[in-house]
């Protein structure tokens, strides 16, 4: 299981910590909330389950606020997010996602990732952070390639033998690997993995909660389906069957008294 939130998830704490930490003393957040996982089936990469059959190109851009307890909402920054399928030498095909984020003070952060089009498994991802910090990693199988350089450091260099072929999930690629599933109430699954910046190997558990009527921006309103991802990070995820897909996503709990939401612009 994800010990801590992903790259991008990261960003937006730093970016609560830049810009409200006038307004509310950062301390020790509530316990993630449990979801009740009575039977989570390991969804293998190649499998079927998680298909590039089910994605479209496309582009998109949500608002980055946190909404505290008391009504209050402060806006942090906007996050947007552009997959576009690649012609790669030899004439075979890539999708490749590049999200970036744009804060209030100023930073910014960006995330590239290179996959499968059809199996949706891992070929390279490259993460630069708001602090500086550089992680870029290459996949093969269960095989996984790490180069990580700390905000003023040294680059570092990992190999890692997993138990099994992973899905880049805390690297960047989170809620399009629930859009390329065929979502249904109460289905429950589990993601293979690898952590955000060491080599250990993790399952990522997650459960479709229902369906909602949610509006996406400037699109209007839309049927989502609501995707929570378990213990200890809890994310909860509002996708749609159409592109651009990711709709809404909520951190609850993620700074005190107050959850982080992404709400679609357009």
């Amino acid at each position: 299981m994800p010990k801590q939130a992903t790259p991008a998830l990261r960003a937006a704490a730093i970016s609560v910590l830049l810009g409200i930490v006038s307004s509310v003393a950062l301390s020790q957040q509530p316990g993630p909330k449990q979801v009740d996982y009575k039977i989570a089936p390991t969804i293998h990469v190649g499998d079927g389950t998680v298909s590039g059959a089910r994605l479209q190109p496309y582009e998109n851009a949500w608002l980055m606020s946190v909404h505290f307890r008391d009504g209050r909402i402060l806006d942090q920054g906007i996050w947007s997010d552009l997959l576009r399928l690649r012609d790669v030498d030899g004439g075979s095909k890539v999708y490749v996602r590049i999200q970036g984020m744009t804060y209030q003070k100023g930073l910014t952060s960006v995330t590239v990732n290179v996959f499968d089009p059809v199996s949706l498994a891992p070929i390279s991802s490259e993460q630069h952070g708001p602090d500086g910090r550089v992680v870029k990693r290459m996949f093969n199988g269960a095989h996984v390639e790490t180069h990580v350089t700390p905000p003023g450091g040294s680059e570092r260099v990992s190999q890692a033998e997993l138990p099994m072929p992973v899905y880049d999930f805390n690297g960047g690629m989170y809620g399009v690997l629930f859009a390329a599933q065929k979502l249904k109430t109460g289905a429950t699954g589990a993601l293979p993995a690898i952590a955000e910046f060491t080599d250990d190997f993790e399952s990522v558990p997650y459960k479709v909660i229902g369906q909602e009527r949610i509006r996406a921006g400037s699109r209007g309103d839309v049927d989502a389906w609501v995707v929570e991802v378990g213990t200890p990070t809890t994310l909860k995820f509002w996708i749609s069957e159409r592109a651009p897909y990711i709709i809404r996503l909520v951190l609850p709990n993620f700074v005190p008294e107050g959850d982080v939401v992404y709400e679609m612009l357009s």
